[in-house]
């Protein structure tokens, strides 16, 4: 686990890509190898390969096929991601690799800071290997959470200055609600801290957030039943503000699913709700994390915060399908095996009357 999480995490070619771009087709090598693993079968893994049936059912009715095909792809590897997650029985090793990689773009950050020019930077704030100053943000903020929910202090300090060059306020906020779901585990308090911190993001609107509201009505007025298949947010064109321009995402996942896939994003959505309710499961805070901010951002489409939020979630369907396993073999368990041994010795002692 820990040899995974640093090559998924580290996957980076200086001045080529990040790992933003290159954590995809990594994850595409190794996920399918973990095919092989054991794990339980459970109604929430039915519901994700219907769901997966239903979009390549799609590809061909989106606007442009190659957008469909990465789409399609992405889905995938979502779907691997998840059952990877239901095949594990202790998460410490994949954090503690994952710290690795995101020590190192922590590290980096700050050469990106004072001005090394060693690995040029496109994002508005220092972003490590992560191309990108809002991915950044996201990913550390959910690793910390996820360290401390396993209490590992020790790889927090590596990733605070990466957190915070990144200067990311969805992150900041993402990371202060997952912070408190460790130790204060209700659903309903963090629905209203999400509610009050969205408005505070949004008040007043910058230029972004006025942009990121519109992109909202745009996609929630083209709603449709059947959705306009995989990737198709890609080719959505809008004008705002004089300007024609992709936004490419809704920033915002469940309004994006439902875009692409109509009534059929209530099949994930539904396994993300089943996630959430689960709040006594050890990786709760971290799935909190991510879908507080994929409210406001493209929290799915950010390949390590997908990879992460879909193991945990997987771990915690997992757990609950072997909690429910037992529940069910002690209700059945009628008779203690220590009778069962008895009553088998005196059938075998007790010699059988016959008449004649």
């Amino acid at each position: 686990m820990f040899l995974l999480g640093v090559i998924v995490s580290i996957c980076y070619v200086p001045g080529v890509t990040g790992a933003f771009v290159a954590t995809w087709p990594v994850l595409s090598i190794l996920l399918p190898l973990t095919l092989w693993r054991a794990g339980p079968m459970t109604i929430f893994h039915w519901a994700g390969l219907l769901f997966i049936a239903y979009a390549s059912a799609r590809l061909s009715h989106s606007p442009i096929f190659n957008d469909a095909v990465y789409g399609f792809w992405l889905l995938c590897l979502m779907g691997l991601s998840f059952w990877f997650g239901s095949t594990i029985g202790n998460l410490r090793g994949l954090y503690a690799g994952l710290a690795v990689g995101a020590s190192a773009s922590s590290v980096l950050a700050i050469f990106q800071a004072l001005g090394y020019q060693g690995v040029p930077y496109v994002s508005l704030n220092p972003a490590g290997i992560y191309a990108n100053s809002i991915a950044q943000g996201l990913i550390l903020a959910m690793l910390i959470v996820a360290l401390i929910t396993e209490r590992m202090w020790s790889w927090i300090p590596a990733l605070l200055p990466g957190l915070a060059l990144s200067g990311s306020r969805g992150a900041f906020l993402a990371l202060g609600i997952g912070l408190l779901s460790v130790y204060v585990r209700r659903l309903w308090v963090f629905g209203i801290l999400g509610t009050i911190g969205s408005v505070f993001l949004l008040s007043p609107l910058s230029a972004s957030d006025g942009l990121r509201v519109f992109i909202w009505k745009v996609a929630g007025a083209h709603l449709t039943w059947l959705g306009w298949g995989p990737g198709s947010f890609f080719s959505l064109l809008i004008e705002y503000d004089g300007n024609r321009m992709y936004p490419e995402y809704a920033h915002n996942d469940a309004l994006q699913l439902a875009f692409e896939y109509g009534a059929a994003a209530a099949l994930p959505i539904g396994i993300a709700a089943f996630v959430l309710i689960r709040h006594q499961a050890k990786g709760w805070p971290v799935f909190v994390t991510f879908a507080i901010a994929g409210c406001y951002s493209p929290a799915l489409s950010i390949p390590l915060a997908s990879f992460l939020a879909l193991v945990v979630a997987g771990r915690t369907v997992r757990d609950w399908a072997l909690a429910r396993r037992e529940l069910h073999n002690r209700r059945f368990d009628f008779v203690p095996r220590e009778h069962r041994r008895t009553d088998k010795v005196r059938s075998e002692t007790v010699p059988v009357l016959t008449g004649h």
